[in-house]
Parts: structure tokens; sequence; C-alpha cells
């Protein structure tokens, strides 16, 4: 009995749903052959019908957005785009003076080397980090009076180094403490050899029996008399020939944005006679 009352229900909505296709397809016929006999009138009464009903929900959709919580939303979107340009203004604004200060800061540290030696202050164009020579570019050269082996000098009068390369308008200077550069250096009055590393590090030996501290200044005689470093740590090891000791840039050379260049020193020998 179950399978038959199924069946029956089955039945009846399959020919109820039959009825609603042809009722639906007579129907369309009815509005086409309509709309044949009156020249196409139904279409046109519908075409405006629907263009009425599209321009009505496009004016209430423009009055909801004009209004009420829409129009809340709208405004406070807009003036939160107006707030971020002008903080986005401010912080450009903000960061162009702290890099103006910089470097009024930096000129003004090269004053007293100014009133003190000849020379020629120059930008850092490209840091030491940017090579791996152990070199880094000035925007300051030949046409400026800058020549190979003239010496550079931090804000604070510190040997960084010397020029190796002189161009019209950029110069390219040798670190102090180059990989593999040898620098004649004083440490407590004695004369030593300073070995470049690379990376404002260099090292020594020192015969036994100096006193020598970490924090001691090196200086260049050949540089005229300035410090190139400082001591870093001392090896000071019973059982070798000499003491060894590590000796570090007082200058954070990728820190630099200005140097100071003074002309090359000329020892007696080159000067010329009288």
């Amino acid at each position: 009995m179950q399978h038959d009352a199924r069946s029956f229900y089955h039945s009846r909505d399959t020919h109820s749903g039959r009825g609603r296709l042809l009722l639906a397809t007579g129907i369309v016929l009815l509005l086409v052959v309509t709309d044949i006999v009156s020249h196409g009138i139904v279409r046109s009464s519908v075409r405006a019908g629907v263009s009425t009903v599209t321009s009505a929900l496009r004016e209430i959709g423009a009055h909801i957005a004009q209004n009420g919580y829409f129009a809340s939303h709208a405004a406070l979107a807009h003036e939160n785009q107006s707030l971020q340009a002008e903080v986005a203004a401010l912080q450009e604004r903000a960061a162009l003076a702290t890099a103006l200060q910089a470097q009024v800061d930096a000129l003004s540290n090269i004053d007293h080397l100014v009133t003190s030696d000849p020379g020629i202050t120059a930008p850092v164009v490209s840091s030491s980090l940017a090579s791996p020579y152990g070199t880094f570019l000035i925007g300051a050269g030949t046409v400026d009076g800058i020549t190979v082996g003239s010496t550079v000098l931090s804000t604070q009068g510190t040997v960084v180094g010397t020029v190796s390369d002189a161009g019209g308008h950029t110069s390219t200077v040798l670190e102090i403490f180059a990989p593999g550069r040898a620098i004649n250096a004083l440490l407590d009055g004695v004369a030593l050899s300073v070995k470049g590393k690379g990376g404002g590090n260099a090292s020594a030996l020192v015969p036994h029996g100096l006193s020598i501290a970490v924090g001691d200044a090196v200086i260049s005689p050949t540089l005229g008399e300035r410090p190139i470093g400082i001591v870093g740590h001392v090896d000071n090891d019973p059982s070798s020939a000499a003491i060894q000791v590590y000796i570090g840039s007082i200058v954070n050379l990728d820190a630099l944005r200005y140097v100071f260049v003074v002309p090359p020193i000329r020892s007696d020998s080159s000067a010329p006679k009288k």
C-alpha cells in the first residue's frame, strides 16, 4: 500500500508539473502572438515599464546613499582619506627637517677643521657597504683641487682614508684599514706597521714590555700625526715572540655623511728645494 501511495503522489506531482509548464508555455505563446498582431506594442510596453522601474531604483539608491547611515559612512571615509594625506605630508616634512638638521650638525663639526687646515668639505655619495674593496665615493674631485694621496678626515679630524683615484667631480677613497693595506703608525711612541683587515679593523705586532691598554690611540706620523684608530684588544701571549694588538676604527664609516679632505703631506725629500 505504501508503494502504491508513493506512486500515486509521484504521478500527481508529475502531472501537476507538466500542467504548469504547459500553462507557462501557453502564456508565452499568447504574448508572442499578441505582440505580432499588435505590431510590437507589447514589447514597447514592457521596455517602458522596465525603464521606469530601473530609473526609480536608481533614484531610490541615490537617495539612500545621500541620507542616513550611508551618507555618514561616505563622509567618514572621505574625511579619513584627507587625514591620512595630511599625516603623510607631515611625516615627509618631519623627515626632511631631520635630514636637514643632521646635515647642519655634520657641517658644524667641520668648522674647527676649516680654521686649522686648508681643505675641502665633501659629501659621501657611496658608503663602504656598497664596495667589498674597502673604498667609498665622495662628491668632490680634481675641479675642487683634490688629488690622489689627499688625506680624508672625519668631521672630528680622525683619518678615515686617502684618495686613491680622483675624477673631475667625484673621488674614490681607500679606507685607512682596507683589507691588505699597510700603514705606518705609532703606539705608545713605538713604531709599528698596521695591517688592515677591512670593516674598520686592523692588527699589528709589537714587542713585549710595552704598556699597552685597550683604548690607547694609534696615530700615523705620515698623515699629520692624526689618530687612525684605537686599541680594541691585546693578545699578550708570553710564549709568542710579539704581542698581537687588534685595532679598531674610531669612526663608524657607514654613518659618515661628510668628510674633510686635506692635501697630501709631502716628505722632506719631496719638498721643493730653495
